[in-house]
């Protein structure tokens, strides 16, 4: 087994593990590949879906496609929302921008409890230096008291959740 092809099974394990553990705020929806390399996520936590009138309309579940390239985990996963979601850091093709932070020792779990806290609006790591959408960070800017928009917290459910370091996040 190569080294890939284990990290694979690895998250795949670990990130089942998390699932399991989120009282249903989590689902894999599906995935592809064995061990998988593409997964849809299913996240049960409020975010935003768009804008009606300058005031946020909610949305309680989002669908994120994960795609783990062939040179993962060298390199960042590609991640797109299924669902609509409005947010500084998702390109308004839905694909999800990480920014430059992205370290090997990341799992997929771990990228999983990043992309909830995204979606939530988590302030620790609301990067509005580098925006993916500029009128989502312009409305952000002027609603900072707002945030988080979400208080769903999947991160104690990962047993090795102290290894992430959100501050380190852009």
């Amino acid at each position: 087994m190569n080294i890939r092809t284990k990290r694979l099974a690895n998250d795949f394990k670990e990130l089942a593990e998390l699932v399991s553990q989120s009282d249903g705020k989590l689902t894999i929806i599906s995935t592809e590949g064995n061990p998988p390399y593409c997964y849809v996520i299913q996240y049960r936590c409020k975010g935003i879906e768009r804008l009606q009138n300058g005031n946020p309309l909610f949305r309680y579940e989002h669908q994120v496609k994960i795609y783990l390239e062939s040179e993962y985990p060298r390199s960042i996963p590609k991640a797109e929302f299924l669902t609509p979601i409005f947010h500084p850091n998702v390109w308004r093709n839905r694909t999800i921008c990480f920014g430059s932070y992205w370290t090997v020792s990341e799992t997929l779990a771990e990228l999983v409890l990043r992309i909830s806290k995204l979606i939530q609006y988590s302030k620790d790591i609301l990067n509005l230096n580098s925006p993916a959408n500029s009128v989502a960070k312009a409305w952000a800017e002027d609603n900072l008291s707002r945030f988080p928009v979400g208080i769903e917290n999947f991160k104690d459910s990962i047993s090795n959740s102290e290894r992430i370091i959100w501050n380190d996040l852009p």
